[in-house]
């Protein structure tokens, strides 16, 4: 008698909350219940501390007000804390354009059905096609250009011409994801590039290792795999929890602003050290090797220490390696004087300004934060990286 009276109860209880978690999850579902501004309050609420956008690109991108639909491409993810959103349909702008540039650097954004700004790919390429896999950050991803325009869509189109076959018979995986660190680019490379049977991998990783995120990327991987990892990704299938997870941010945000993450503090960085990013470069190629595939290092948006770090390994472990940033500006002298390269002088003038492209001539292959390739520029790339993947893939598997 006495279970039986406490049973029924607890019965009522759960079915209640039941009721009223389902009732809130269609809801949730059903209309966008979170606070107005969405995740432009002043980061994706789902990444605590975590800061997904550095400071400067994040206040252009504000005052523009396209903030809040940059940080709506991403979802939480549990292994590489973020990831981009399945099916999304975006335009951004080029943040450091020029104010008469502004409205010519519109590009937009699509993702496939798996999150990623690829064609759409199956676990495994269909016979008689090859399958390069292209792993790495913004410059992969093809910030600031249209998917077409970019390096990696631009590169079967090469290899193509160089094995005189044709373009359907090469299929490029494009999983460049913007901000990755060299830890996440391991990480996706262990935990799904090299599940997708590809013949061969690019890997363009190091110009996000030295941000200042609030955390660094083992300390937030090592919290994601035991229990608590395994909770947070249960709530995360839930738009309710989602909607609750935002108030709560917004509310701290009014009440008790987080202090800036400290740019001094190593730990508040991705990697804490250039050593470690190279630890994360040698264990891509290994894991690549041991699993029978070609791996080619592709060094973008990267100059100084994150460079030689890059090329160092490379040298250590034999792995092929084009320094892409080091490419174009070695050809900035022949764009700027060369007759071949007229057409795009006049493009870029139409686009910027002569004033502004004679104070900047880097523009010419690159996006104004003189990092990103623009469309010319990825077309250069492309080209490059084609020679060194038509020495990498035997001939028994093009």
């Amino acid at each position: 008698m006495s279970a039986r009276r406490w049973l029924q109860p607890l019965l009522l209880a759960a079915t209640s909350l039941a009721a009223f978690a389902g009732g809130a999850e269609l809801i949730a579902r059903a209309v966008d219940l979170r606070p107005a501004g969405g995740a432009s309050v002043a980061n994706p609420p789902w990444l605590g501390d975590r800061v997904l956008l550095r400071p400067d690109y994040r206040e252009e991108m504000k005052k523009a007000g396209v903030l809040s639909r940059y940080y709506e491409l991403y979802e939480w993810d549990r292994f590489l804390f973020y990831r981009l959103r399945p099916n999304v349909h975006s335009v951004l702008i080029d943040p450091f354009a020029p104010p008469r540039a502004r409205e010519r650097s519109r590009w937009s954004v699509h993702t496939n059905t798996r999150g990623f700004r690829s064609a759409e790919f199956g676990d495994a390429p269909a016979p008689g096609v090859v399958r390069i896999a292209v792993l790495g950050d913004s410059s992969t991803f093809g910030w600031g250009v249209e998917h077409f325009e970019s390096y990696a869509e631009r590169l079967a189109t090469a290899l193509a011409a160089r094995w005189s076959v044709d373009r359907s018979h090469i299929e490029i995986v494009n999983l460049g994801v913007p901000g990755y660190s060299s830890f996440q680019g391991r990480i996706l490379l262990e935990r799904f590039a090299l599940g997708l049977a590809p013949d061969a991998i690019v890997w363009s990783y190091l110009s996000n290792d030295g941000a200042v995120t609030g955390e660094g990327d083992e300390a937030t991987y090592a919290k994601r795999l035991g229990a608590t990892g395994a909770l947070l990704a249960a709530l995360h299938r839930s738009r309710a929890f989602e909607t609750l997870e935002a108030w709560i941010a917004a509310a701290r945000a009014r009440l008790r602003p987080n202090a800036a993450p400290n740019p001094y503090d190593a730990a508040q960085r991705n990697i804490a050290s250039y050593r470690i990013s190279a630890d994360n470069v040698r264990s891509a190629v290994e894991l690549a090797r041991a699993a029978g595939v070609p791996l080619v290092l592709l060094g973008q948006c990267t100059r100084g220490e994150p460079a030689a770090v890059m090329a160092a390994v490379a040298n250590e472990t034999g792995a092929p390696h084009l320094d892409a940033t080091a490419l174009l500006d070695a050809s900035l002298d022949a764009m700027t004087t060369d007759e071949r390269f007229a057409a795009l002088r006049e493009t870029q003038r139409e686009r910027y300004g002569s004033a502004e492209l004679e104070r900047h001539p880097r523009w010419l292959a690159f996006l104004p934060d003189a990092c990103h390739p623009n469309a010319f520029g990825h077309r250069l790339v492309a080209d490059a990286l084609a020679d060194v993947l038509a020495g990498v893939l035997p001939a028994s598997r093009r």
